[in-house]
Order: C-alpha cells, then structure tokens, then sequence
C-alpha cells in the first residue's frame, strides 16, 4: 500500500515565474504548468499527500499573485478588516487536479459602509479573474462574489447558527463547504472567532451530529451485496467506479465530523485521521487501514486525472476497474475495504443503524 507520511516538499516550486508575471495572461500560462509538475513530483516518488499539499500551494500562489495583479494594474485591494477566505478542499489544502472556486469574504461588524462596495468590487473581479486564469466558478456559486457568501462576522454567526440548527439538506452542504474555512489575505482573527464560533455552537445542539452523519454516508458502500466492487450503471460512466463515492467523499467529510467532535477545524484529512487516532478514537490497525485507503484513492485520482489531461480531457473522478493491473485492482479492493472499515466506525460512532430502523 502506499506511504501515507510526508515528504519534503516537492521540487516544483514556480515562485520566481509567478513574482515575473506582469499580467492575468502570463500568470496564466503559469499556472498551465502544473499537470507538468504534479506529473515529475509522482515520478521521482513524492508521496501522494505532499502532492496534494503543493498543488494546494499552487492554487494559494496563483490566488495571491492575481490579489497582487489587481492592486497593482487596476487600483482594486481588499479594504482593511475584511478576509479573504478558501473553503473546501482548498481550505483543506488537499486539491488534486479537478478544482473549482470555493470561497467567501469575511469582514468585520464595524467595518465603514463606504467599504464594503469596496469589498463586493473586489470579490467580483478575482473571482472573474481566477476564471481567466483558468480555475472554473464554482456551480453552486459558493464564491465570494455572491452575496451569500459574503458576510460580517456577526452575519456569518448568525448564518451559522442557521445551519447548525436547522439541519435542511442545503444548510448542511454549506455548513460542510464552510467548515474547513482558511484565510488566504487579510487578517487571520475572523477566522479563529468563526471557529471559535463553531466549536461552541456544535456542542450545544445534541442532534447536530448525527444529522451531519447521515449526510457522510449518503453514498452506498463501495461493495455489492455479493462482494463485487460497486460500479456506474448510467450510460456516460457504465462500468466504472467513482472514487468520490467509493470513499473518498466519506471518510474526507466523516473526519472533519469527528474532528470536530474535539474542536478540531482546519488541516488536511490526513491530519485529522492522525490526530483522532492520538486521541484513541481508532485502533492503530484500523488507523493504518484508513490512512492507506484515503492515500491510495487519492492517489489512484491523481493518476487518472493526469491521463484525461495528458488526452486533453477534463479531469474527472472516474476509474475503470477493468483497466488496471492484477496488482492495482488487489490494492483498489483492499482500499475499499479500508473504506468499509472507516464507515463501520463511523456509523457504530453515530449510532446511525439505530437511528435508521
């Protein structure tokens, strides 16, 4: 299985092409070059959560390079008291080649309504710029030029609270999206007073939790009822397995749950799982099992997005069990069954059987 411990960081560091970039166009070409670089790290072995950790650095220097470019060609900046925040598995700082813009501005309450235009300016042209430079808006317009996504401290509690509390289907993606919040410019405190917030507010609701639960496991297990590894029926993807479904969504969403649980926001999934194991909530044979799985899945996506690109296709989370090797397909099902070892857990943890019948 594979190593699942970081490594140095890995030799792709473009900092001098992004400071020489005078403009969205070139930065962009820049940015190009990062299937070429995740494609060499792979090669000269880097593990797979270092990879990660850099394309996620990637993305931070490109975001701020644009923040640069903005100030210093077209006058705009984030005003003094607002934060600019990355959500998602960006805020994770776990991205693979298959991203889109998940972010959202924070501003203090007392921050001068003349500024506040300032902000919404601001919000609307990187996210315009970050599509130049080719990182796509998000679909479901969790981005900080939208106005939901683009709050004072004290609306954003006030929003948290709402989906805390009130456990709708939207409210409990948003709170998901929201949950791993990092500020990529301006000041750092909202940030740990929203946390702060959170950790506070969870505790308070016993129901919370569970609910939260129910949306890790939506997906079904990753194995038939006869033990085969469960594939796509529908016409575009038949035969192959999504390696969102199978177990990546799951055991990314269920640790920042429990971590949670220990008031424990922010870091890679990895960490987490690290962390939880520390505390004794995993068996280090089981901690072991769902590192590798989480490990070998992201892996197993990065290989498979590098292909796609490589046949200028769009990255997807598709693989074809039938196109791997002896070997590949003995570690997929051994992954899978790591993956079925964290949903065990998870779902004694939630009592979420009980709750079902």
């Amino acid at each position: 299985m594979p190593n699942n411990t970081s490594s140095p960081p890995i030799p792709f560091d473009l900092q001098q092409e992004f400071d020489a970039a005078r403009s969205i166009a070139r930065l962009r070409s820049v940015a190009q070059r990062m299937p070429e670089m995740v494609s060499l790290a792979i090669l000269s072995g880097a593990d797979t959560r270092s990879v990660v950790q850099n394309i996620s650095r990637f993305n931070d220097a490109v975001t701020l390079r644009l923040i640069a470019l903005l100030e210093s060609s077209e006058d705009l900046r984030l005003p003094q008291g607002a934060t600019y925040l990355v959500l998602g598995s960006e805020g994770r700082g776990e991205q693979t080649l298959r991203t889109d813009q998940d972010n959202a501005i924070v501003y203090s309450d007392d921050l001068p309504a003349g500024e506040l235009g300032h902000v919404q300016l601001f919000a609307a042209r990187l996210v315009e710029a970050l599509e130049e430079v080719g990182v796509p808006r998000c679909p479901g317009n969790i981005m900080a030029s939208t106005p939901q996504w683009c709050h004072s401290i004290g609306e954003w509690k006030q929003l948290l609270n709402q989906w805390i509390t009130v456990p709708t289907p939207e409210h409990i993606l948003n709170f998901g999206m929201f949950q791993d919040l990092r500020a990529l410019q301006g000041d750092e405190t909202p940030v740990m007073q929203l946390r702060d917030h959170i950790c506070s507010t969870v505790q308070c609701h016993a129901f919370f939790f569970p609910n939260m639960a129910g949306h890790v496991v939506r997906f079904p297990s990753p194995f038939t009822i006869f033990g085969r590894i469960r594939v796509e029926h529908g016409e575009e993807h038949r035969g192959m397995v999504d390696l969102k479904k199978a177990g990546i969504f799951a055991i990314t969403t269920g640790a920042s749950l429990l971590a949670l649980e220990f008031c424990i926001i922010g870091g890679d999934t990895w960490k987490k799982l690290e962390l939880l194991g520390r505390l004794g909530f995993f068996s280090s044979g089981d901690l072991e099992a769902i590192l590798n799985a989480y490990t070998f899945l992201v892996q197993l996506r990065l290989q498979q997005q590098l292909r796609e690109l490589a046949a200028g296709s769009q990255p997807t989370n598709f693989v074809d069990p039938l196109l791997m090797t002896e070997k590949e397909h003995d570690q997929f099902r051994q992954a899978l069954k790591g993956v079925n070892t964290f949903l065990w857990i998870f779902r004694d943890h939630y009592l979420l059987d009980a709750i079902a019948m």
